[in-house]
């Protein structure tokens, strides 16, 4: 690749051709969480391993919804409907698009409903679209709420920054409902020599509830992980409040591993591990 075309073709060249690292697959390198979990944010008044996985990974349980919007974006057509698959129609105008799903199956996900709606800017040095997911309907987990995307250039030479608000409600099949609101900022930076250098960075903060549960997070050292050699954050802390109780969760110095530590306000610490 590249880095020393206008920073637009930059930023296209990127949407084309590392459609994984985009949206939710973006997170899915860096957390590693599996999307088959029950949900685990009930437990008592300590922090767990699965807590701190899925507060990272939150966004696991809207995957399939953010590539098809992916794909949708990077078709970029204006003023056209087109049915794909059988399983949703899209109506484009000049600002965006709005989906709706009649019933169908993505990537193996069955009995999709509902819309979903973009409004989008494409700029020279940053593109920025917002979704409002309107009663979407996948394997019986039901999302609404707005989700903004703005991606640009980075500091670095083939750097890219994403940062994402949310504002969604999750309603999951068992009846509970888990809400996120809050801002993430994932920096991916490519090498352009060496591909498996590329790394990960997280920032941000947002709060979490469940089940009568508050999650706060609050990054406090970016977290970090090679994208593509390292499975786990590896590198970085975050401070996390539950219901009150406030503990820092420290994960590492570089190393690859799936190890955290907890510091607890007695300064009792405890590892956690990060497998799904």
């Amino acid at each position: 690749m590249s880095y020393d075309k206008p920073k637009s073709i930059q930023m296209n060249t990127l949407i084309k051709n590392f459609k994984p690292v985009l949206l939710g697959m973006i997170v899915l390198f860096a957390f590693s969480c599996s999307n088959d979990q029950e949900n685990p944010l009930v437990q008592e008044q300590k922090v767990t391993s699965d807590e701190v996985v899925s507060i990272l990974d939150i966004d696991s349980q809207s995957r399939v919804i953010d590539d098809v919007l992916t794909d949708l974006f990077q078709d970029g057509k204006s003023g056209k409907s087109s049915k794909m698959e059988d399983c949703f129609t899209a109506e484009y105008s000049d600002t965006g698009y709005t989906v709706t799903f009649d019933n169908c199956s993505v990537d193996g996900s069955e009995n999709i409903t509902g819309s979903l709606s973009v409004v989008y800017k494409i700029g020279e040095e940053e593109t920025a679209f917002t979704a409002t997911y309107t009663n979407i309907s996948v394997n019986g987990i039901i999302i609404n709420g707005t989700r903004s995307f703005n991606i640009v250039a980075g500091s670095e030479e083939g750097s890219f920054s994403f940062n994402i608000v949310s504002d969604m409600n999750i309603e999951l099949a068992d009846g509970s409902t888990i809400e996120e609101s809050g801002s993430k900022n994932i920096e991916l930076v490519l090498d352009g020599e060496n591909f498996a250098n590329s790394t990960l960075e997280i920032d941000g903060n947002w709060t979490v509830k469940a089940d009568g549960n508050t999650y706060v997070v609050n990054i406090t050292t970016p977290l970090t992980t090679n994208i593509l050699n390292c499975g786990y954050i590896s590198a970085g802390e975050m401070s996390l409040n539950k219901n009150g109780l406030g503990v820092t969760v420290d994960f590492g110095d570089g190393t690859c591993d799936d190890v955290a530590s907890v510091t607890y306000p007695d300064g009792t610490i405890e590892e956690i591990s990060l497998k799904d």
